[in-house]
């Protein structure tokens, strides 16, 4: 955890001298491909985009992880990205935070449950870090890496996706 932080900080001071490019109400909607680690599983998501302030856009997202192993999960996560353009306008990275909400389905049977652990729902925290290329005005595609931070169930999920602006 400590690791993640510190890479986060140091990418941040690092490009301390990039300009942002998004704009207060500026909207856009997504669709990723996801690989969680929780279940070791591939999984899709749609997410919507708002700009807050400049620099600054909130990020709402559903995302479906296909069953694998017995184990299941969706969750929901509230999140802000500080975009930096890194090169011609185009490129950008941005930082991730925020807030989890995930179901996860357990079906494995054990000695203490035989018929598995069943649903549980947890609230955890979001910290990462994302890539976007702007392919013209209203299209851009990302990738993103962001580790949940939820006791028992710690998940970290590599994404790649597709965004349309309005």
């Amino acid at each position: 955890m400590k690791k993640i932080l510190t890479l986060v900080c140091a990418l941040m001071l690092g490009l301390g001298f990039a300009h942002a490019q998004v704009s207060p109400g500026e909207t856009a909607v997504g669709a990723n491909l996801l690989y969680g680690s929780w279940n070791e599983s591939l999984g899709i998501g749609a997410r919507f985009q708002y700009g807050v302030i400049e620099h600054l856009r909130a990020e709402i997202g559903f995302n479906h992880y296909f069953a694998r192993k017995h184990k299941s999960c969706w969750d929901i996560n509230l999140n802000a990205h500080y975009l930096l353009n890194v090169s011609n306008h185009q490129f950008y990275f941005y930082p991730i935070a925020g807030i989890n909400y995930t179901m996860t389905n357990d079906k494995r049977p054990t000695e203490d449950h035989p018929k598995g652990k069943g649903e549980s729902n947890h609230i955890g925290l979001n910290v990462g870090a994302g890539l976007e290329y702007e392919l013209n005005d209203h299209f851009g595609v990302n990738l993103e890496y962001r580790h949940t931070i939820i006791r028992k169930v710690d998940q970290g999920v590599i994404g790649a996706g597709i965004n349309y602006k309005f």
